[in-house]
């Protein structure tokens, strides 16, 4: 009894997680499908259960589930190999690195995120969900670093920019927009000079895809962000779109803001930097918070850092111009 029981799980897993393969590819179709191209890492390893169930109990049959398993698989390698190859940083312009903290506007005592943002070395620091409360507190306990930009918010829509206090980098212009312009959430914007280029930067949060309005809000989001970066480009700027953009790398709606766009991941090459929900294992979580850029810079390292009260994990990106 306990042998068919367990044998039924198998099955019926595996026809769930099948199911919830393909329907992710219908996104446009249903925003209930869309949220179903995020987890693909974890179709993965769920795939392997009844794969290898199967296989025990030889099941030839079983054999089946390798193709939910090489879709899912081939999504995610997508990621896998960097396009750049092997940076040489001796052969590279100057750098810019940016690290990106989202600090959970629920949090009022952000402590463990402004004691680990102090101890890093990088030119910029981005903060999301920034309120009237929590601001002050980062400005008071953050020792090595001074406030540029705030756009403090009751809701998670918040936002702030700083620099080491001994910065030099020169801030060509800052400030804050909507995209698309009757969006409620404020964007931080920034032009910095790196060498002899101007780099607009955009600390973007979008919007979480929780019900259809939400969703179809987002998607606008996403070609407005977009439209933002071909603009920027077109004006002879570098460009630099990092944030929580709350969808992953692999999802369809990412990959086409990123053609129209004319952006490339950060995340190319390091495929396991998951970053949400910050406080669970690498097995449960995914990658929503991201550093996307114009095609002339190139990644010399991406980092995550480690979980420091939020639900996000901290991301931090070193940039350079291509040579």
């Amino acid at each position: 009894m306990g042998h068919i029981a367990l044998n039924l799980f198998s099955i019926i897993l595996g026809l769930t997680i099948t199911l919830a393969t393909f329907c992710g590819l219908a996104g446009s179709l249903w925003w209930q499908f869309e949220l179903l191209d995020h987890f693909r890492w974890q179709y993965c390893w769920l795939l392997l259960i009844p794969l290898l169930m199967g296989l025990w109990q030889q099941q030839r049959w079983s054999l089946v589930w390798l193709v939910p398993l090489a879709l899912n698989s081939a999504l995610i390698l997508s990621l896998a190999w960097p396009t750049q190859g092997v940076v040489d940083s001796s052969l590279t312009g100057p750098s810019l690195t940016i690290l990106h903290a989202n600090i959970d506007h629920q949090n009022r005592q952000p402590t463990e995120v402004i004691d680990y943002v102090d101890s890093q070395v990088v030119d910029i620091v981005f903060f999301q969900e920034i309120t009237p409360t929590t601001l002050p507190i980062i400005v008071e306990q953050l020792n090595h670093y001074r406030l540029v930009a705030a756009e403090p918010k009751t809701n998670s829509h918040g936002s702030a920019m700083f620099v080491p206090l001994d910065s030099s980098l020169e801030i060509v212009q800052k400030q804050i927009i909507q995209v698309p312009n009757y969006s409620q959430r404020p964007l931080l914007t920034v032009d910095v000079r790196l060498g002899e280029t101007i780099v607009s930067l955009m600390s973007v949060h979008i919007t979480r895809p929780g019900n259809a309005g939400a969703s179809k809000f987002q998607n606008i989001e996403f070609q407005s962000v977009a439209d933002w970066s071909r603009r920027q480009i077109d004006a002879d700027k570098s460009v630099v779109i990092i944030g929580d953009f709350n969808s992953t790398g692999w999802s369809q709606r990412v990959r086409k803001m990123m053609v129209r766009g004319n952006l490339k991941n950060s995340q190319q090459g390091w495929i396991w930097q998951m970053t949400w929900p910050g406080n669970l294992p690498i097995l449960f979580q995914i990658a929503i918070d991201h550093c996307l850029y114009s095609p002339d810079l190139i990644t010399q390292q991406r980092t995550i850092g480690p979980y420091v009260g939020s639900d996000h994990l901290p991301l931090t990106v070193t940039l350079s111009h291509r040579t």
